[in-house]
């Protein structure tokens, strides 16, 4: 009798909403002091990066998700410019109200956050405004969420993401 797994060797996921994995292989391994089954996760992007994932871990199994579709892509673009996010001047509140958007999940309140940042990136060039360490790390990790969420599906590199929802934004 063969065991049923929620995904299969082959299969492409997004692990933790923060990078893009192939499932290279289930296998038994010891970890530690315990023998157990895993999903062996590879990255993508960094052939360097190996992840294992205990198949018995409903709470980390539930952090692999299906890659996006092309369609949910455009969803998420299209839903982001409907979401009206404020710079909030507070550096205080502004970081825990950016800290609430990344813990949300929600790529498209992600995707507004990452706009929002650029649109004040380029009126503080032309300002000469201050840029903060804190606001800088926030607009990283949207970056680096929404370009690896997107850059595979779209069969796009991660550089060619960005310019990617700007034409289908204007468009």
């Amino acid at each position: 009798m063969t065991k049923e797994y929620m995904y299969k060797t082959g299969e492409t996921i997004v692990y933790r909403k923060q990078g893009i994995y192939e499932i290279t292989e289930i296998r038994e391994q010891k970890i530690g002091s315990e023998m157990k089954e895993y999903y062996v996760l590879s990255s993508v992007y960094d052939k360097n990066a190996t992840v294992y994932v205990p198949v018995e871990s409903q709470a980390l199994v539930l952090q692999m998700e299906k890659v996006l579709s092309k369609e949910e892509i455009h969803s998420i673009i299209d839903k982001s410019e409907e979401i009206d996010l404020e710079w909030i001047e507070n550096n205080t509140q502004r970081a825990l109200f950016f800290d609430e958007i990344i813990k949300s999940d929600d790529l498209a309140k992600i995707l507004a956050l990452m706009k929002l940042f650029m649109i004040r990136r380029d009126n503080a060039e032309k300002k000469y405004a201050r840029s903060y360490a804190r606001d800088e790390k926030a607009f990283a990790f949207a970056q680096r969420v929404v370009t690896e969420a997107f850059a595979y599906p779209l069969g796009l590199s991660k550089t060619e993401v960005v310019p990617y929802i700007i034409s289908r934004i204007n468009k």
